[in-house]
């Protein structure tokens, strides 16, 4: 008797990271950023995504420390403010980094080498009948952040832009299903009998940019089989 295993299917070695953006109460919307990485498995699911998401970061040039860290905190108020009353987008906090000023000199005149206080908050854009693709959703933001007037010297920049989808993880029982007749097929196909092996089916379902429109989302999985000859 003599063991062979065909291996179908490889997980990635290192999985990318999931970015999840929540509002942080129990009942709150988690959207998951697309990831740029390649799909590593044949089994996923194409859909348009539910947002696109816009991560405004928020500083303040101000040279005193405590009046930086103010400074930002009522620019990040603005902005969330601004964009409820806009009503075309959702707000999300992100991260927020704070620090001592630190002074650095050039030739000829101090210069200041980093911002004491800055914050990211994320703005999600929905797909309409009007805004169809990422770029359509990108210029309403980047609108919105131009006519934003900020206190003080604040300021705030847009980062990279991403398609995100709200809870991916309501479909993992479709992709369960679709890796299930995917197993059914192959064993098929190679005409063997055996034991299947699968393996990373509880891992986060992942979200993959497909074009300025779509998403796939997939499992890190998986599959051998076993047979005895």
């Amino acid at each position: 008797m003599k063991k062979f295993l065909i291996i179908l299917a490889f997980a990635v070695a290192v999985c990318p990271v999931l970015a999840g953006l929540s509002s942080g109460s129990s009942s709150s919307l988690f959207v998951v950023v697309a990831v740029p990485e390649p799909r590593t498995v044949a089994v996923h699911l194409v859909m348009p995504a539910d947002f696109v998401s816009v991560p405004i970061r928020v500083s303040s040039d101000q040279k005193d420390t405590a009046l930086a860290y103010e400074e930002s905190r009522q620019a990040v108020d603005l902005i969330v403010q601004k964009a409820k009353a806009n009503g075309q987008f959702r707000v999300l906090p992100g991260v927020v980094s704070l620090s001592q000023r630190e002074s650095g000199y050039g030739f000829s005149s101090g210069s200041w080498s980093q911002p004491a206080a800055s914050a990211e908050i994320y703005l999600l854009v929905s797909f309409t009948d009007e805004r169809t693709n990422i770029f359509d959703a990108g210029a309403e933001a980047a609108r919105f952040v131009e006519a934003l007037h900020l206190p003080g010297k604040a300021h705030c920049e847009l980062g990279h832009l991403q398609l995100a989808v709200e809870n991916p993880e309501q479909y993992r029982g479709k992709l369960l299903g679709l890796i299930a007749d995917e197993i059914d097929k192959t064993r098929k196909a190679i005409a063997v009998q055996g034991s299947v092996r699968v393996e990373g089916l509880e891992k986060p379902v992942m979200v993959r940019q497909a074009d300025d429109r779509h998403v796939e989302l997939y499992l890190g999985y998986s599959l051998s089989i076993t047979s005895d000859k």
